[in-house]
């Protein structure tokens, strides 16, 4: 083998070792940023969270015929009653929950789940709305 070759091949292998660490260091970095993202994502579908502290404010959201999560979920962010919608949703998918017509009052210190518990029962203003859907 000539010199030539073995230089070519010495480059080559620096070359590739190079671009295998900086590789592992930009995956090692991703996993640094995305751990505290997967936490927080976490913390925010499964914990039991309001907007405000009691007794917070009181507003009212009329759920109609056909509405789906993803915009009642536009609505209650819109009005301030929760955080974060795709929580929102996934916690309805999760929780399995059934949306049911009517005109609802939540309170800001109400937690997700217990407004949808709310939208699951049909409970209207404490009362209970018979028009399941």
């Amino acid at each position: 083998m000539s010199k030539e070759t073995t230089s070519k091949r010495k480059t080559k292998r620096r070359v590739a070792s190079f671009f295998g660490r900086l590789i592992m260091y930009i995956m090692i970095l991703g996993l640094i940023a995305g751990i505290p993202f997967a936490y927080n994502f976490g913390h925010s579908v499964f914990y039991a969270s309001s907007v405000d502290s009691p007794p917070g404010n009181n507003v009212q959201v009329n759920i109609t015929e056909g509405m789906n999560f993803d915009e009642l979920a536009d609505i209650l962010y819109d009005k301030g009653v929760i955080e974060n919608k795709f929580s929102f949703k996934i916690q309805a998918k999760f929780f399995e929950i059934r949306m049911h017509v009517g005109d609802y009052t939540f309170n800001t210190s109400q937690t997700t789940r217990q407004m949808l518990e709310m939208i699951d029962d049909g409970v209207l203003e404490n009362n209970v709305n018979d028009n399941k859907s």
